[in-house]
């Protein structure tokens, strides 16, 4: 290698060219062993750490109602922090309208058929006394020609036996329909009574429905959107539970081993680092990361720094060290 110099007269033996040459070389040699030692650690490393994605993840609560309901105001956004009694989201319940005409119809059928059974109880109270007098006056009748058979034809005696008979059945109608007709009227009262409760709950408690929080914890990032349409069950949002987070890892395809119960690992997020063990292996389920086009197995990691800030849902890297 030339030694570098300054003019066309060099001396081999001045210390200031062979310094220079020895610095020159020394840096070529930390350039090419930094090139060799990051191509064996690039190489080396799925032999040496275990890494994977991961996400914070803790148990959740779903809101929801059991009805079709129309959104008319949200009051709360992911990440917010709520407690028991927050006011949640504000809704109108589908089908006001038809639910109100169909209970109007069945307050005018009841009162139809109260005024139907009034009337009726009406006449059978005033016709009570005529019957029960018509009857009597038909039974002396008939005790009188009992005891005067000979005088009376048989054609008469038929007859008035006849009339006796039909008395009798209307005075036990009439008896009949003064016992049963009170309490199916009552009957009528009390449940024309209940539709107009209910009519009145449907006006109240379907427009501007109130959900409200039963616990505390953190919203979920997926929350509904004011004017949206939600069908029974369908999840608004979520509740999780702040207290509780563990971290989901997803171990990639090509691994040496499993990871073992109790085993250290590391929880690295875009601003923080903390520590971590390996909870609990679960079985096969579906990939977090590439939306359930494959099967990957996913270990439950718990959070062991004390003050670990991980926000919930987030995604991070975890990740383990083979053998040491």
């Amino acid at each position: 290698m030339d030694e570098l110099h300054s003019s066309h007269d060099i001396d081999p033996q001045d210390q200031r060219y062979r310094t220079s040459g020895r610095i020159v070389r020394l840096l070529y040699s930390l350039l090419i062993f930094s090139i060799i030692t990051y191509a064996v650690y690039f190489f080396a490393r799925p032999f040496l750490i275990l890494e994977g994605t991961g996400q914070v993840v803790a148990p959740q609560r779903d809101i929801s109602v059991s009805f079709i309901s129309d959104i008319q105001m949200v009051h709360v956004r992911p990440g917010q922090r709520v407690y028991p009694g927050a006011l949640l989201v504000t809704l109108d319940r589908a089908g006001l309208t038809e639910v109100l005409g169909e209970i109007d119809n069945a307050i005018t059928n009841r009162v139809q058929q109260l005024n139907e059974l009034q009337r009726a109880l009406r006449v059978a109270e005033q016709m009570a006394e005529p019957l029960n007098a018509h009857w009597q006056e038909l039974q002396t009748a008939a005790d009188r020609i009992r005891t005067l058979s000979d005088g009376v034809d048989l054609l008469t005696q038929m007859r008035l036996l006849t009339e006796l008979s039909d008395a009798r059945l209307a005075r036990e109608q009439n008896k009949a329909q003064r016992e049963q007709l009170p309490p199916m009227i009552t009957e009528l009262a009390e449940d024309r009574s209940r539709l107009l409760s209910r009519r009145t709950e449907v006006l109240t408690t379907w427009q501007n429905y109130q959900v409200v929080a039963n616990e505390r914890g953190i919203i979920g990032s997926q929350v509904i959107s004011e004017g949206d349409v939600v069908t029974p069950g369908e999840v608004m949002l979520r509740i999780l539970d702040q207290e509780q987070k563990t971290v989901l890892w997803e171990l990639p395809k090509n691994i040496l081993r499993l990871p073992r119960i109790g085993e250290a690992v590391r929880i690295e997020t875009a601003s923080d680092t903390v520590d971590g063990v390996v909870d609990r292996i679960l079985p096969l389920s579906s990939s977090l990361t590439e939306g359930g086009q494959s099967a990957n197995r996913l270990v439950v990691i718990a959070i062991t720094d004390p003050v670990a800030e991980l926000p919930l849902e987030a995604n991070v890297t975890v990740r383990m060290r083979y053998f040491w």
